[in-house]
């Protein structure tokens, strides 16, 4: 016979050659599960061979033809229904019974007559369990098979576990760091106030997430993204720490390729319009402070359009570049060169006796810039019309200062 209830509800087979028995069964489970019932061991493995198999199985040990021994020992050889939950029911209460059974992998053993509360007690607690062995099972998976490292410390800190990506990660086998303080992996760079910020996020809110550099087994430093969360016990105590981390060296990379973009020409690389604003803003405040003066020379190359038209762009690109070469090596190392666009060259310089700084500056300049460029077969020759403004003397203002500069550019 067979009865259901809610199809959300766990599915349950019972088995039993006596109808009446299974009438006591049915009567037992029916208001928490839905169930399925056979009368023999070869109508059980037919309803275990459907597409829906059952959470648990109540299964008869005495039945003529196929013993539910039998029906177990075929479950247990089946990938399909080797790990179904079993409870074997038999009037034969002998310690050689029971074995015979729990041998081959039953999970509990009950004796006929059986009390329907403890069947319904039995019957909750194998689910529960067989349930939580599936979740564990698939946790373990997930820790292994992670693309993230992962980390268990016990609440002393000291590691009991790492996945294969720690392994993969830091350079380190699971063996040689097993009891370790995970504070072998620091790289230095990480302050002890950053440590102890860490430390009072985790115990007060059981989580943190942040960047750290660490170092690996090959002394490489890098840096990473992790979370460490807390695992309490039924009283609150901590009783693990849970770490999983992740090398973000490749995003910084990208960030700093974005912001270099962001900032500098991608022909010449040098610094652009917008990274010459922030430099010069600084630049300015620094010479205020300092009692400093600031100078702003804008150039434009001579006869440049003349050189794109007739030897085309490839050749021109490739002049600019080396303009923009020979004008790096013509000031120190704190000072800025930039360039706006097309053939338009920016240099700042700051310090004492900027007018004479900037002539021998701008004549160091024409004296590079008018050596020929070898470009291909090519040997060009150009020079730079210059226009200086000197700050605070010409101009307060960034907007005015650069104006200012342009404006002596055009009058060269």
């Amino acid at each position: 016979m067979n009865a259901t209830i809610q199809p959300d509800k766990p599915l349950l087979l019972l088995v039993d050659d006596l109808p009446a028995n299974l009438h006591v069964l049915v009567a037992g489970l029916k208001k928490d599960y839905r169930l399925k019932t056979a009368t023999s061991g070869a109508a059980a493995l037919a309803l275990l061979g459907q597409a829906e198999q059952p959470k648990l199985l109540v299964l008869d040990v005495k039945m003529p033809g196929m013993s539910g021994i039998e029906v177990l020992r075929r479950m247990r050889d089946d990938p399909n229904t080797s790990e179904i939950p079993v409870i074997l029911l038999s009037a034969d209460a002998s310690e050689q019974n029971q074995l015979a059974g729990l041998q081959l992998g039953a999970d509990d053993y009950l004796v006929k007559p059986v009390s329907p509360e403890v069947l319904t007690v039995r019957v909750r607690n194998l689910i529960q369990r067989n349930a939580d062995r599936v979740r564990l099972r698939l946790a373990a998976h997930v820790f292994e098979y992670s693309g993230e490292a992962i980390m268990i410390s016990d609440r002393d800190n000291h590691i009991v576990d790492v996945n294969a990506a720690f392994t993969t990660l830091t350079g380190y086998a699971k063996a040689e760091v097993l009891g370790l303080d995970p504070i072998f992996l620091s790289s230095g760079r990480t302050t002890l106030e950053e440590f102890q910020a860490m430390w009072a996020a985790i115990r007060r809110d059981g989580f943190w997430q942040g960047e750290l550099w660490d170092k690996r087994k090959d002394g490489g430093v890098y840096p990473k993204m992790m979370t460490i969360s807390v695992v309490r016990d039924r009283t609150g105590g901590i009783d693990f720490f849970l770490s999983n981390f992740v090398d973000v060296s490749p995003y910084k990379e990208a960030e700093q390729r974005i912001e270099h973009l962001a900032h500098h020409d991608s022909l010449t690389g040098l610094p652009n319009r917008l990274h010459l604003q922030v430099f010069l803003e600084q630049s300015m405040l620094i010479a205020k402070r300092t009692s400093e003066q600031l100078a702003v020379m804008f150039l434009d190359l001579d006869r440049f359009k003349n050189i794109n038209d007739s030897l085309g762009h490839p050749v021109g690109d490739a002049l600019l570049i080396q303009v923009a070469s020979r004008l790096k090596s013509c000031i120190r190392e704190y000072d800025l060169v930039a360039r706006l666009g097309g053939d338009e060259f920016v240099v700042v310089l700051r310090g004492q006796n900027m007018p004479a700084v900037t002539t021998a500056v701008a004549e160091k300049i024409r004296q590079h810039l008018e050596r020929p460029f070898q470009l291909e077969q090519h040997s060009l020759r150009t020079a730079a019309s210059i226009g200086i403004a000197l700050y605070p003397d010409n101009a307060e203002r960034m907007d005015d200062l650069m104006k200012h500069a342009d404006t002596a550019m055009y009058f060269a």
